[in-house]
């Protein structure tokens, strides 16, 4: 029996879009399956069918999309407010853009839990997010070693290095601090670690996103 025919498996939805008269195709994160495609009958009448709400769903393999055959809350919602409600859809809209359909990821479910919380209780929402984008790109297997450039010697804080998305650090005559790499590697989140560790995420994940802008950033402006 595939996991596609077990009863209710937690989901969370990642974005939702109209198809035909009534119904809607689903992007669900689930962690045994990973990132999947659904459509739900009639699903535009379901009030559950929101993102940010944990889920318990019950979904029929059929073809490229599965058929999601129930759906009920598994909890009360996460409550996102402001720009943290931003946060949350970057987070959605990274998760659907990099992950391929059909692939799991256990043990990005947590990260993504995590994610969430934090940004409901107020921590601060540019460390959640490069915390979120660094564990997203190392359960993916795009993810560098901080600790070390591309020789295998150790990172420094006096010297500087440029970034290679694909191959990691190389010792420069500017770049990236030393200093400032080794700060995100033990969470000393300073304001100069927090401006090197936004542009070191965009540049690794400027590869895997291709040249179409994510929807979720023009909200921020």
């Amino acid at each position: 029996m595939s996991h596609a025919e077990d009863a209710l498996q937690p989901a969370w939805l990642l974005h939702r879009r109209p198809f035909r008269n009534t119904s809607l195709i689903v992007e669900l994160f689930v962690p045994r399956l990973g990132r999947i495609g659904a459509v739900v009958r009639g699903g535009r009448k379901d009030p559950s069918l929101a993102p940010f709400r944990p889920l318990l769903v019950e979904l029929k393999s059929s073809g490229e999309l599965y058929s999601l055959r129930s759906c009920e809350p598994a909890g009360s919602a996460v409550k996102l407010e402001g720009k943290a409600l931003y946060c949350g859809f970057y987070l959605n809209e990274l998760l659907t853009r990099l992950l391929h359909r059909d692939d799991p990821h256990p043990d990005l479910w947590p990260l993504y839990e995590q994610a969430l919380g934090w940004l409901a209780e107020g921590e601060p929402q540019d460390v959640v997010l490069r915390q979120f984008e660094l564990g997203l790109l190392d359960e993916m297997g795009y993810g560098i070693d901080l600790s070390q450039d591309i020789q295998g010697e150790p990172v420094q804080a006096g010297r500087h290095y440029q970034l290679d998305p694909e191959q990691g650090l190389l010792a420069a005559s500017q770049g990236y601090s030393g200093n400032d790499l080794l700060a995100v590697i033990n969470g000393d989140w300073q304001p100069a670690t927090r401006k090197a560790a936004l542009h070191l995420c965009r540049a690794l994940l400027a590869p895997h996103l291709g040249d179409r802008p994510l929807k979720s950033r023009e909200l921020f402006r």
